[in-house]
């Protein structure tokens, strides 16, 4: 029986009995593993792409995760900013919604995904000459960050 119910859960879960009460009382500890895939798949794409940095904010600028940022809330804030400004941008010239949004500068690139609702993936590369690459893995690692029940 035991096993059965881990299995289903797909945890570990801690049972205790009350001999007063004849009660089987469940335990699920928290399951981090959410916030673990979620960095771990960051970090995949950072070493395929050849990415400098990239961060996860929702829509409210609020920093999910970001690897190799330094103030990574104050970007995730400023590209909220950024974000909300595009989408209106486009919701009043009637040309649909934000999907991905691109930056060249002089020393890279930056691409910003929608994964899902309001949350975004945003990618810094100081290597321009893959573009096209990063756009087209950006848009790929925000549908495979989607499934996430944390990012849902």
């Amino acid at each position: 029986m035991l096993v059965k119910i881990n299995t289903c859960l797909d945890r570990k879960a801690t049972f205790f009995t009350n001999r007063h009460r004849n009660e089987l009382i469940l335990t699920i500890p928290p399951n981090p593993t959410n916030m673990n895939e979620i960095t771990s798949t960051l970090n995949d794409f950072l070493v395929n792409t050849k990415s400098s940095a990239a961060l996860i904010l929702n829509g409210k600028g609020k920093l999910i995760t970001s690897l190799n940022i330094d103030y990574g809330d104050s970007v995730a804030a400023m590209s909220a900013a950024i974000l909300s400004m595009s989408e209106k941008f486009l919701i009043d010239l009637d040309k649909g919604v934000l999907k991905q949004l691109f930056f060249k500068t002089s020393e890279g690139v930056v691409v910003g995904n929608k994964i899902s609702g309001t949350n975004f993936i945003i990618a810094f590369s100081k290597d321009g000459s893959n573009l096209g690459l990063l756009m087209r893995s950006t848009d790929e690692v925000a549908t495979e960050l989607s499934k996430n029940s944390l990012l849902k």
